[in-house]
């Protein structure tokens, strides 16, 4: 932890920071512009915060719950939940709510393929493994998962997980050697040194020499590790890689790596402080009314992480970060026989962050909560637009880093209206 940068974070500075509009993303060309993904795995209930759908017969809201509105976003406010009125009265000018997301299934692995890499075949890389790879050898870790899915596809070498039990910084600080029940004489400093120069160089020999495209890349892959092996050794005293379930604790191991140039892409998730996930099919409300506060409790700390770290190419990290929060799946809309909620695949995400359209809620739902067409270029809702898809949301989210999603997903528009 770097402690200055805590200090920093604390001061009044980063409370004073917390409803200031961002600037625009377009100053931040677009190889550099990040992103944070944060997913709620399990299908979360929309109708609890992202759909006041209070006038449609076919939803079941709850009673104590009404309609508020910060800015020109209406969401759905409870007693139980204040950090959700929290978050929007601080941040509503840069949040956009897309409504009505349609995810083509109700099975839980093949909507999370399909809401990050925009098909079920779970060989594709997701949108931050592809991001991510664009300038791969200009980061440590590229994309970096703290937690939640990953599917790095054939960019594997832009990937890093963290790991479940603290694996990778046991690796980085040295204390996986304390994990073998086999004892063993390490190299000291010196001879470590030696031994990573050859083997750097033996790897940038190969990756250099005259080999057929598939072997080629792979040299090169691993000559790019190699690099970045002595990268991370130099990590061990600057970033701890150490987190938790908590999105407080990835927030903060987020915004060191963004900061320092670690990373550009940071996939984490919220499942709970147990790790139960959001598959409320019994007692849904019981369970998603206190995820849902606690979700936006920690993105109202991941927003003050951002705007109180310094950037790489703007003042700070949120003036050049995009967060995506998303879930695979939504929930019915009417409560079952043991008061939960099964699956749907209509759904929501909210992007927070500049160089997007804030202050606004995109799409919506039919009087039978079907999600509705929405027309690419001004992000309205009409008669005979497309369909408002994950694929198309992941396709906006490769335009936004100016990738061309042509390569990554065919037969969608990327939401034009809704960047900045």
């Amino acid at each position: 932890m770097n402690p200055t940068r805590r200090h920093f974070l604390l001061g009044s500075a980063a409370l004073g920071a917390l409803g200031l509009p961002l600037t625009s993303a377009r100053a931040v060309p677009g190889n550099q512009r990040k992103l944070v993904i944060v997913y709620a795995p399990g299908g979360w209930d929309i109708t609890r915060v992202f759909a006041p759908e209070f006038s449609n017969r076919a939803v079941a809201m709850e009673a104590a719950a009404e309609r508020a509105t910060a800015g020109g976003i209406s969401y759905v406010s409870h007693p139980g939940r204040p950090n959700v009125d929290a978050f929007f009265a601080n941040h509503h000018r840069d949040a956009l709510v897309v409504n009505g997301m349609m995810v083509r299934s109700i099975a839980h692995e093949i909507c999370t393929m399909i809401t990050m890499t925009g098909t079920s075949s779970g060989l594709a890389p997701d949108w931050p493994a592809i991001v991510a790879d664009t300038d791969r050898t200009g980061y440590t870790l590229p994309h970096l998962v703290l937690s939640g899915p990953s599917f790095p596809g054939d960019k594997g070498v832009a990937v890093a997980r963290t790991g479940l039990a603290g694996q990778l910084e046991a690796l980085v600080s040295g204390e996986v050697d304390a994990w073998s029940a086999t004892s063993y004489d390490a190299p000291d400093r010196v001879r470590e040194a030696v031994i990573d120069r050859y083997l750097q160089r033996r790897a940038t020999a190969r990756a250099m020499g005259t080999l057929a495209d598939a072997d080629a890349r792979q040299a090169q892959a691993f000559a790019d590790s190699a690099t970045k092996l002595g990268d991370l050794k130099g990590l061990r005293y600057g970033i701890s890689f150490t987190s938790s379930l908590l999105l407080q604790d990835q927030a903060r191991v987020a915004a060191d790596a963004l900061s320092q140039g670690v990373s550009r892409c940071v996939t984490m998730s919220y499942a709970g402080a147990q790790g139960q996930g959001w598959d409320t099919h019994a007692n849904n409300d019981d369970l998603q009314s206190p995820l849902w506060d606690e979700l936006f409790g920690g993105l109202l700390q991941l927003m003050v992480e951002l705007r109180s770290t310094p950037g790489t190419s703007a003042a700070t990290l949120a003036d050049e970060t995009l967060v995506v929060v998303m879930s695979e799946m939504g929930r019915t809309p009417n409560i079952n026989g043991t008061n939960g909620k099964d699956h749907w695949p209509y759904t929501s995400a909210m992007l927070i962050g500049p160089g997007v359209t804030g202050d606004r809620v995109v799409g919506g739902f039919d009087d039978t909560f079907y999600g509705k067409a929405v027309d690419p270029a001004s992000g309205e809702v009409g008669n005979g637009a497309p369909v408002l898809s994950a694929e198309s949301l992941g396709a906006t989210l490769l335009s936004y880093c100016d990738i061309d999603p042509g390569p990554f997903v065919s037969g969608v528009t990327p939401l034009t209206g809704v960047l900045a």
